[in-house]
Order: structure tokens, then sequence, then C-alpha cells
């Protein structure tokens, strides 16, 4: 009997693709333009969200046709401190932030939404600064082109494994795992990290070149055999 195996990052399964969605529909409830470009996930600065705003600002002086749709809560500022779960999560997360950043950056004034009036790009940007929900989740994926990960530094990402269940291509920085597994051209672009003419450039490019969905299918299969692969040689 044939078996199918989804081996990257399963967990993440449950965040299937709408069949009824309306991509003008929404785009038109959110005030989105033509191309969209998606941060999604926890707003922390090893993500590089300042970067990405930049970056997209230089696009935006350029074109009309842009958006930039911001989801996510602000981490570190909206932490309710009376909560012993709080006390816990900063035990944790300050921990991970050791490894991560550098220890002199204090991420609990890093306001990078400020930015967005700063370089007057407000009518291209949509901003959900708020917890999403799971049920919200695919809206946001669908409705967007592609998914930003300008990271500083870079860990496994779940955004990134969320981006392959909708078929989505990812931008990333060439820092950690990314080179690995997108494959510049093929399945999504990469910049060079912290540089905010290069990531401006890889957003111009995916508009000028943009990825086949089917790339982004035939990548995340290849990386759930090789992870098979792997989990049978460990037997």
């Amino acid at each position: 009997s044939q078996k199918v195996i989804k081996l990257f990052h399963p967990v993440y399964d449950m965040f299937d693709p709408d069949p009824n969605f309306d991509k003008d529909k929404v785009k038109k409830e959110l005030g989105l333009r033509k191309h969209v470009f998606l941060f999604f996930g926890f707003i922390r600065k090893y993500k590089g969200l300042h970067n990405v705003i930049k970056s997209f600002a230089k696009l935006a002086n350029e074109r009309d046709d842009v958006s930039l749709l911001i989801v996510g809560e602000s981490f570190w500022n909206t932490l309710d401190e009376s909560k012993f779960s709080t006390k816990i999560k900063k035990i944790v997360f300050g921990s991970i932030k050791k490894i991560l950043i550098r220890s002199k950056d204090d991420e609990s004034n890093y306001r990078p939404l400020d930015l967005i009036d700063e370089l007057k790009i407000n009518d291209k940007v949509v901003v959900v600064n708020r917890y999403v929900g799971n049920e919200e989740v695919p809206k946001f994926f669908q409705v967007a082109d592609c998914n930003l990960l300008f990271y500083l530094v870079a860990t496994p990402s779940g955004v990134e494994s969320m981006a392959y269940n909708f078929k989505l291509p990812s931008l990333a920085t060439k820092v950690g795992h990314f080179p690995e597994t997108i494959k510049h051209g093929f399945n999504g672009y990469l910049a060079e990290a912290e540089n905010i003419d290069s990531m401006y450039e890889t957003m111009k490019e995916f508009l000028q070149n943009p990825i086949p969905r089917e790339n982004v299918s035939k990548q995340a299969e290849k990386m759930s055999w090789q992870t098979y692969a792997k989990a049978i040689l460990k037997d």
C-alpha cells in the first residue's frame, strides 16, 4: 500500500490553505495593493523587521503597486508583568536572546514599527500588531505573494515551514540554514544579511522574476525525503 509521508515540520500541517479563499476580497478588506510582501510572527529583533521595513521603503518609493503586510505581536512590550507565566517566558527567551542577539542590544526598547511613520510609507504598509489565532493564519499566507525572512541570525523557522504549506516563496538572508533550504531563483531568493540594498534588490528581483509555486512544493518534498532518509539511517 502507498504511504504519504509529510516530514517537514508536520506540526504545521494544521495550517492548510482554504480552497474557497477569495484573495481579491481579502486584499480589498485589508487595503492591500497588487503585490503583497508578508512578515509574519512575533516581532523580535533577531528577525530583522527594522531591515524589512527599510528595504521595503526603498521599493515603495519606486512603485505604487506594492504592500508590506506585517502580522505579529510585539513580544517584549506586550507581556503582562503580573503573570507568573511572563516571568517564565522572560527567563526562557532571555536565555535564547543571549545566544541569538548581542548582549548590548536591549530588545525591550525595540520599536521597528515606528519606522513606518518615519519613512512615510503608512499608505503601503498594513500592520496587524496583535495575537493571531490559528484560524486566522491561512488568510495572511494566502493573501501574500511571498514571505520575508530577513533575519539577523536564524534557527529552524516555523514561519518558513508554514510558508511551505501554502506554497509561498520565501525571501531570506544568507544566515543559518536558509541557504540550504532556499535555493536562489528556484523556491525563493537570498539577500546579504544587514544589507538594505541587497534586500531591496532581492524584493525587486522577485517582482521581475516571480517564483513558480510548484517549485516551492518540489523543494519542500525534497527536504521531506532528505529528513526521512536521515531518520532511516539513524535507526
